[in-house]
């Protein structure tokens, strides 16, 4: 004689063809959500006069990286690196914490 007991599972079984309505709900979703993300890309919101993914797709900008104090404090790459001088020795560039990084160029 077997020392366990088995039991059916927990909770209610899925109705007949649920397969097929889970693909049908599935496509009305999918299809509402490109309908909004058209809609809201299209529409002026009422706090800009672009959209909002409009205005978030312009203005690209970035918070910058919070001050760390450990050895991870270069790791965050999500920041913009501008041109500032550019020359035939060197190329400085300066990054969102007003950091200069220094490329010389060889001769």
């Amino acid at each position: 004689m077997a020392n366990f007991q088995a039991f059916p599972p927990a909770g209610r079984a899925l109705p007949r063809g649920w397969e097929a309505e889970a693909a049908k709900n599935a496509a009305e979703a999918k299809a509402h959500y490109e309908a909004t993300v058209c809609q809201a890309w299209r529409g002026p919101s009422q706090a800009q006069p672009l959209g909002i993914m409009q205005a978030a797709r312009i203005q690209q900008q970035q918070p910058p990286a919070p001050p760390r104090r450990d050895s991870r404090a270069d790791a965050r790459m999500d920041g913009m690196m501008l041109l500032v001088k550019d020359d035939d020795l060197e190329q400085v560039w300066k990054d969102n914490s007003g950091r200069l990084v220094t490329i010389k160029k060889r001769k």
